[in-house]
């Protein structure tokens, strides 16, 4: 008769584990780490289009009125009336934004929000700002990360990883980003 008494205390205590380890809200906890985990992105070909992204829906509009922080375009200029038109690709933040270069820094490593001294409002990259050419004409990004303050105070921190899509044209930017603080 103990024994049938201790075996269902056990068997009780077991399953009070049971429903505990059922019953916990693991979305709190994933939330908060989805939130924080390294996100890709793509953009369209900017040489033909422009596109304007969101860090929040991590997708890209071709809608100027869209809700976006960042907008990825090609500058087309032509150095003289015999040579060929260049793109440059380019990227600046929304109006009223500001953004923070890490030079030759590696996004895994950036943990912290650089002070508000070394944001640039209004930032607009330049030709060779964010990349170089080698001789073959292929664009190449340095190894900096660039940190957005947007107005939901989240500070995504990005790098561009490359300016190729999947068939190997350039002309798309390929991301990949983080939010540094909630």
């Amino acid at each position: 008769m103990k024994m049938g008494i201790k075996m269902k205390g056990l068997l009780t205590i077991l399953l009070v584990f049971v429903f505990i380890a059922i019953g916990c809200d693991k979305s709190t906890t994933d939330s908060k780490d989805d939130e924080n985990s390294l996100k890709t992105y793509s953009t369209v070909n900017v040489k033909t289009e422009t596109d304007y992204f969101n860090f929040a829906n991590n997708s890209g509009s071709s809608d100027a009125m869209s809700v976006h922080d960042l907008v990825f375009y090609s500058e087309k200029w032509q150095p003289d009336p015999a040579a060929p038109i260049i793109d440059d690709p380019r990227f600046r933040v929304r109006d009223s934004l500001s953004l923070s270069k890490l030079i030759d820094t590696k996004l895994e490593d950036v943990t912290e929000v650089p002070s508000m001294s070394e944001f640039v409002p209004n930032y607009i990259s330049k030709e060779g700002d964010w990349y170089y050419m080698t001789s073959a004409h292929i664009v190449l990004p340095y190894d900096n990360v660039w940190i957005v303050n947007t107005d939901d105070g989240k500070f995504p921190a990005f790098k561009i990883i490359s300016y190729i899509d999947e068939e190997g044209n350039m002309g798309v930017f390929n991301i990949e980003w983080k939010y540094l603080s909630e």
